[in-house]
């Protein structure tokens, strides 16, 4: 059972954009003051109101860049990639400390691989972040020992994950089963339109990693654990 949830984003109606008009900078800049401000204001008044900089320092950065607002749909799909990058900096692997951050993307499709292609070009302190693209299931069985975060999004739900993922490796999915055990830190969305984090504590500590202190700041208990 997932026993934690780690914080929220709420999102805005479909964010629908041309994409063959995109460009830099004026239609990306354009874009962006047109459609993201919402985003940007919900996440300033969750920094506001609960204090949690590390929401609004981590993603709200990344939503005023064109990493964010040069999909088609300034959409959901970035704006999850966004927070996989987010907890790439709260979390720490002891054994692989000077170490390239390996995140492997399994079956990443359209805006998400456009997302995860601007990983590459970004570091967490001191070290860099290595986006492994794991397409085929042959790919799974070369690359998965070697993957610190694994990100599965729902393009990627039909590989044949292990039923225990190696040491080390940590996985953050898209919508899982919530009976997944191996799932770390799921992303869901909810009825009410938000995207919302829960952590898989179970999971974390068989991945035998550190997670910061100021992220489990920001969990929270399940609703139905609350009673």
């Amino acid at each position: 059972m997932f026993c934690r949830w780690l914080g929220a984003v709420e999102i805005a109606n479909p964010f629908i954009a041309n994409r063959s008009s995109l460009g830099y900078p004026e239609q990306i800049n354009a874009l962006y003051t047109r459609e993201s401000h919402k985003v940007k204001s919900v996440l300033g008044r969750l920094a506001r109101t609960a204090g949690r900089r590390l929401i609004y320092s981590g993603v709200g950065v990344l939503l005023s860049t064109p990493f964010f607002v040069a999909s088609a749909q300034a959409s959901e799909a970035s704006l999850r990639v966004a927070f996989v990058y987010n907890f790439l900096k709260f979390i720490e692997w002891p054994q692989h400390q000077n170490q390239p951050i390996s995140l492997c993307a399994l079956g990443a499709e359209g805006i998400t691989r456009q997302a995860l292609a601007q990983l590459e070009k970004k570091s967490q302190p001191h070290r860099f972040i290595q986006v492994i693209y794991i397409d085929r299931t042959d790919d799974l069985d070369q690359h998965l020992t070697s993957c610190q975060m694994i990100y599965r999004p729902m393009s990627g739900e039909h590989f044949p994950l292990p039923a225990q993922l190696p040491p080390g490796a940590l996985l953050v999915a898209d919508e899982p089963d919530p009976s997944d055990k191996r799932v770390a830190i799921a992303l869901v969305r909810t009825v009410d339109n938000r995207i919302e984090f829960i952590i898989n504590e179970w999971a974390i500590g068989h991945a035998g990693v550190k997670v910061s202190s100021q992220l489990l700041k920001l969990a929270r208990k399940p609703t139905k654990e609350r009673s």
